[in-house]
């Protein structure tokens, strides 16, 4: 009987690639996190965020899961940063992370129960008293860039697009 690699073992992903998208939504010097209930990020609070559907663009994810998760409405200012996941399972996940300027009154605020314990906005103060069981690094490293006013934000620069790229809500370029 001919042995099989343990490299041959290994599961296939779901999907090979996968992007996802959130907001680090500002407001008054805060800013808003989510608990989540399920999967990986059960327990943690990390920004509201999701995957991006097929034919969406980042940033417009990042503004709908937002209001799927907290009921508030946003404005999307620009690209913080991207994060890139080699998956246990092989699959490559690409991360959007926006900052986003608070459209909605705060008094909106209400958590979609169905994904969600807990949404609310944080002082630095309050992100400072989260320990590693709460959150992760990298979110409260992308919240604190959000937080800087002076922080580098790519905008989108639709102006690039030319008449070869017929729709600006399939176009996206950041600089």
């Amino acid at each position: 009987m001919e042995e099989i690699s343990p490299l041959t073992q290994v599961a296939r992903p779901r999907r090979p690639l996968s992007i996802g998208a959130g907001a680090v939504v500002v407001h008054n010097g805060s800013v808003l996190l989510v608990r989540t209930i399920y999967g990986a990020t059960k327990g943690r609070y990390l920004l509201p965020a999701g995957r991006v559907n097929l034919g969406e663009m980042p940033d417009v994810a990042a503004a709908r899961e937002t209001l799927e998760e907290t009921n508030l409405r946003v404005e999307i200012e620009g690209l913080l940063g991207v994060r890139l996941w080699a998956m246990d399972d092989g699959e490559q996940n690409y991360f959007f992370m926006f900052r986003a300027r608070l459209l909605s009154p705060v008094s909106d605020l209400r958590p979609n129960l169905a994904e969600l314990d807990d949404a609310r906005f944080f002082s630095p103060a309050e992100l400072d008293a989260l320990s590693s069981d709460e959150t992760w690094a990298g979110a409260i490293a992308i919240v604190r860039k959000g937080l800087n006013p002076a922080a580098t934000l790519w905008p989108n620069d639709a102006t690039l697009r030319d008449d070869s790229v017929s729709a600006d809500d399939r176009w996206r370029i950041w600089l």
